[in-house]
């Protein structure tokens, strides 16, 4: 869809939000808010369950001329078999954030991540140039640190990486797959 600018008459191309993420099943996102929720009950406004996603690199407004480049670009990346094992929480003072974290971030999630952002950039959109720190954002608008973590490590799989959709809403920001690769089992 484009929209007219009503400056020059000229149309614009409509532009979406997106990121790149590795998206849970149902099974990991129930385990991530159950050990985490005791600390994200007190913290802020707690992400839903049905929200929460590993993102692998923001991109932040896409013409839509570029969805099907950012497609074709998923389908050339192979997702590791390997787990993020969340085991810590973080409070994020500036963006007012508490997050779940990793004390060792898997090196196979690390090349993805970084085999992605290269791609990316070869094809000229823009990244992040801040180093990749994994994370779950659990709460926004979180006040002061947060308390203990969880009792024990909750691993986060990478069995699906998403092209997604952020669009914002009343209640926050709601998260759209608009594609998905998984890896064989």
């Amino acid at each position: 869809m484009s929209a007219v600018n009503p400056a020059s008459g000229a149309r614009r191309e409509a532009h979406r939000r997106l990121f790149f993420a590795l998206w849970p099943d149902e099974h990991a996102r129930r385990a991530v808010a159950a050990a985490f929720g005791p600390a994200v009950a007190a913290a802020g406004r707690p992400v839903p369950p049905g929200s929460l996603h590993l993102t692998l690199e923001f991109l932040g407004s896409v013409a839509e001329s570029q969805l099907a480049a950012l497609k074709a670009l998923g389908e050339r990346l192979v997702l590791p078999a390997a787990e993020v094992m969340l085991d810590r929480i973080d409070w994020w003072r500036r963006p007012k954030l508490l997050v779940a974290t990793c004390s060792d971030p898997s090196s196979a999630v690390l090349a993805l991540q970084a085999e992605l952002r290269q791609l990316l950039s070869v094809q000229g959109f823009r990244i992040d140039s801040r180093p990749f720190r994994a994370h779950v954002t659990l709460a926004r608008d979180a006040a002061s640190p947060p308390g203990a973590g969880p009792a024990a490590p909750v691993p986060w799989p990478s069995r699906e990486l998403a092209l997604v959709e952020s669009l914002p809403g009343p209640g926050g920001s709601r998260y759209t797959p608009l594609a998905r690769w998984c890896r064989s089992r």
